[in-house]
């Protein structure tokens, strides 16, 4: 902190305040500084950092990105005169910007999401958070990736103006408003037409500020290259010198006056609060904090009190008063405004009520029962209101606090709400549990409550009292099935079966008795959970409305009594293809010759679908004679989805890549439509699968030549040998791209269903997740690095989407996108957009994985379609 003691300007002081934040990516370090209007300092980090700050409280850590909240007043408690370092709220991937609106709410946005404006609150987390199961989305899914962050006020912009949103979309050289609306608990986001879109790749607004003069201020990067994975720092076309900063203002209509701010007295500095115009409120709040209490404070007190209740502004200005004492506040009792508080949190306006449950939260040590004061809030009708309250309850902890906060599952609740209580019951675990336990905790008599702490916090522990509620007392139909679904994602074996004997039992509805046997097999899946006891009960579903359900049951518990009806289903050349495969995938998880010998059998079906369906299931188990019935299978395949799911069984099962390539090259050469199928699976799989990819090469060049997407043999696996191009030959394509391609020929050839690229990327919210969003590439990226990354795909892997490799302890091996892990799971998102969930305890191996891009996907092209497409590409963002 730089400190002017005499007004020159110049800094007299000089004070390291906090030390410890990370620098090991140096655009992800600490940024964003904002004062909010609780006189908190926040300012936001990035993902590719891990920040261990010492304060007087003890340390401080976030190992990733997200919004930190300080204090920097020194206030006294009994630990002495201190700091308080938190962190507000966590996850994006680098969160440029964060701005409050009038009534203190957080809004954000993500330099490199793709969700557009988020509405952040205390605790909550969003993309890329580390180590939480669930997290918060943005309003606008699919939008590019925003930096920088400003709500629009003032006298000086027009009136259809104020209260809109401006942000920077840098990679497409354009500064955007969005019109947000209250809604649920949050909020709705509408994209309005562009502020500014230039068109100079040059023009990169990273940055906007209103000033105090009442114009709108761009910060100008001035680059035409902003890649910093993809493309080489050393690059020459990158602008190390320039920069600029651009005001905008509204033609006709006159700037607002600049105010000394230090010459305002006390009463005229909080007369500014009543200010349309943001800057000139926080310069007065500033203003007076620089003053004191002493100064402020009964000058504040004369202010408060001569408000007029008919004051429009009435609601708002109270809670300014409110806040002014929170950041004067010293950490004393004296300091704590019982009766202001009061006031506030029974006010008219909703958004009043909402902001004074987190001044409960921060005087809650010196208030009488401040758990109390908070329990109007929780069943008030706003939904913004019961949000903060429960998460003042959750910052306060106790018993009451968790009973109290459930009052919320009672509500109607949206998505930011429901991950409230959800979290607070998560943060509360050590409270309420306990008194679950020993039956002293008091939801009211509602089992919903019991339900959603149990399933939320994922308390196995007190599956058991859930079972006994439910064997006491009659249950709603609706909470009935939620505590039977609870018990089905949580319970032992034993209780397990309290659900199965349920699910088979003759006089449960089919529907329900459904859901309850997909929960089961899920717990299986997820957890190698399942129910105790005989389960040939199940075999009587086999035949009826429930036989999917029983089949996927029988097959995950593998009950050998099954293996018989599902053979039959399998083989019931009358029954719909979907009911066969379904069967022949539960023969394939019930081991013995038994489930095996049909298996074997329907490998030679005439059906094309149902023999590769066959073989896909003997490969985990039996994957020497799975191999050696997929050769000659593969020789006569015609469709492309059933090669796929041939290559794709193998591909998953440890060591099945290799045995099934020892197989192609003892059999008759495979087509070379069947060859390239192979190859690209072999590719898209993340890793290199040297044996396979020679075999397919090899029968390949035995057979009639080279597959059609013309790569020799001996190409690499992650490049366009087809495409391939010295710098010369670079520069000439370029020139084609820019002369004569056509971006319309180029839009119809992405949308080829040959070529993938809608099943992996998406362009805005249309497509796949797989690799990066493509909504902005054309403006971010230049023409030779989109070359580039069509004809190497695995050359410049973008961040957040290097796959991994993970060998189970079952033997199967997964490759994908990491999404998400916790102590419990590790989810990936396959080359076809699907998650795969992995219990952690399963997991044997983990190893980096190459690019998921199919290898030789763009050979299939000629050179000008190959440049339609990169025409189209270079498009996008434009």
């Amino acid at each position: 902190h730089f400190a002017d003691t005499d007004g020159d300007g110049k800094a007299d002081r000089r004070q390291v305040v906090l030390s410890g934040f990370g620098a090991e990516d140096t655009h992800h370090i600490i940024h964003t500084f904002r004062w909010g209007p609780d006189s908190r300092f926040y300012f936001n980090q990035s993902i590719y950092i891990h920040s261990h700050i010492e304060t007087p409280k003890g340390v401080r850590r976030l190992n990733g990105g997200g919004i930190w909240r300080f204090r920097p007043e020194q206030i006294q408690d009994s630990a002495g005169r201190t700091f308080e370092l938190d962190v507000f709220s966590r996850g994006w991937v680098n969160t440029w910007g964060h701005a409050f609106d009038l009534w203190g709410r957080s809004l954000a946005t993500d330099g490199a999401g793709g969700e557009g404006i988020y509405y952040a609150f205390p605790g909550a987390a969003y993309q890329a958070a580390v180590g939480t199961p669930r997290i918060l989305h943005g309003m606008n899914p699919g939008s590019p990736k925003y930096c920088g962050l400003e709500i629009v006020d003032g006298g000086h912009l027009p009136a259809d103006a104020q209260g809109l949103l401006v942000t920077n979309d840098f990679r497409a050289n354009r500064v955007c408003r969005f019109r947000l609306a209250e809604k649920g608990s949050g909020f709705t986001s509408e994209k309005l037409p562009d502020l500014i879109h230039s068109k100079r790749s040059t023009f990169r607004p990273i940055d906007v500020k209103m000033g105090p003069d009442g114009a709108i201020y761009i910060a100008d990067w001035y680059n035409p290259i902003i890649q910093h994975g993809e493309v080489d720092f050393r690059d020459e076309r990158r602008d190390r010198t320039h920069g600029r900063i651009w005001r905008v203002t509204a033609k006709g209509r006159p700037l607002v006056p600049r105010i000394d701010f230090t010459k305002r007295s006390p009463a005229q500095l909080l007369d500014h609060l009543r200010s349309a115009d943001g800057y000139e409120r926080d310069m007065a709040r500033r203003e007076l904090f620089s003053r004191g209490g002493e100064v402020a404070m009964p000058a504040l007190g004369t202010w408060l009190a001569a408000l007029d209740k008919a004051d429009a502004q009435f609601e708002r200005l109270r809670l300014e008063a409110l806040r002014l004492k929170q950041g004067f506040d010293r950490g004393t009792a004296a300091d704590v405004d019982s009766a202001l508080l009061k006031a506030v949190l029974a006010s008219a306006d909703s958004r009043a009520r909402a902001a004074a449950c987190r001044v409960v939260a921060d005087w809650g040590g010196r208030i009488d029962d401040p758990v109390s004061l908070l329990a109007p809030a929780v069943d008030d009708p706003a939904p913004q209101v019961r949000l903060e309250a429960v998460r003042a309850l959750a910052a306060l902890g106790g018993k009451r606090a968790a009973e109290l906060a459930l009052h919320a599952v009672d509500h109607e609740r949206d998505d930011p709400l429901d991950y409230a209580v959800w979290l607070a019951v998560r943060e509360l675990r050590g409270a309420w549990l306990p008194a679950v336990l020993d039956d002293t905790f008091d939801d009211g008599g509602k089992l919903s409550r019991l339900v959603f702490a149990i399933r939320a916090a994922e308390a196995t522990e007190a599956i058991s009292q859930l079972v006994e509620r439910l064997r006491k007392g009659p249950a709603s139909p609706a909470d009935r099935a939620a505590a039977l679904d609870c018990i089905a994602a949580l319970g032992s074996p034993e209780q397990l079966r309290v659900v199965f004997d349920i699910a088979v039992e003759a006089s449960t509805p089919p529907a329900e008795a459904a859901k309850l046997l997909d929960r089961l097999v899920e717990a299986h899946t997820r957890r190698r959970a399942k129910p105790a006891g005989d389960l040939g009960g199940i075999v009587g579903l086999l035949v009826g409305p429930l036989a999917p359900q029983a089949i996927a049951a029988a097959g995950a518990w593998q009950v050998p009594g099954a293996v018989r009806p599902i053979s039959d289903i399998a083989s019931d050349g009358a029954a719909k293809a979907d009911r066969r495969k379904a069967a022949i995938a539960g023969l394939g998880r019930i081991p013995g010759d038994a489930s095996r010998q049909p298996l074997v059998k329907l490998a030679g079906d005439a059906d094309e679908a149902i023999a590769a369906a066959a073989v896909a299931a003997l490969a985990p188990s039996a994957t020497d004679v799975a191999a050696g019935l997929a050769a000659p299978l593969l020789a006569r395949m015609r469709e492309p989805a059933n090669q796929s799911a041939v290559f794709g069984a193998f591909l998953t099962v440890k060591d099945g890549a290799t045995k099934l390539a020892t197989a192609i090259e003892a059999a008759s050469p495979l087509p070379a439509e069947v060859v390239k199928r192979g190859l690209e699976a072999a590719s898209s799989s993340g890793r290199k699968e040297p044996k396979l990819v020679a075999a397919l090469e090899a029968t390949a060049a035995r057979g009639k030549g080279r597959p059609k997407s013309g790569a020799p043999v001996g190409a690499e696996a992650s490049v366009s040998a087809k495409h391939t191009m010295t710098p010369a030959e670079l520069e000439k394509f370029v020139a084609l791209v820019r002369g004569g391609a056509d971006p319309k020929r180029g839009e119809a050839i992405y949308k080829r269903e040959s070529l993938r690229c809608v099943a992996c990327h998406r362009v805005g919210d249309h497509g796949a997740r797989v690799g990066p969003n493509l909504a902005a590439i054309g403006a971010a990226s230049p023409l030779d690095y989109i070359i580039d990354s069509l004809v190497h795909p695995a050359k410049n892997v973008k961040e957040g989407y290097n796959s991994l490799v993970v060998l189970t302890n079952d033997g199967r091996v997964l490759t994908g996108i990491p999404v998400s892990r916790t102590d419990v799971e590790l989810v990936l998102r396959d080359a076809n957009d699907k998650e795969l969930r992995i219990p952690t305890a399963g997991i044997d191996e983990e190893s980096p994985g190459t690019s998921l891009m199919p290898a030789g996907l763009i050979d299939t092209l000629s050179r000008e379609e190959l440049a339609d497409l990169v025409r189209y590409l270079s498009e996008l963002g434009r």
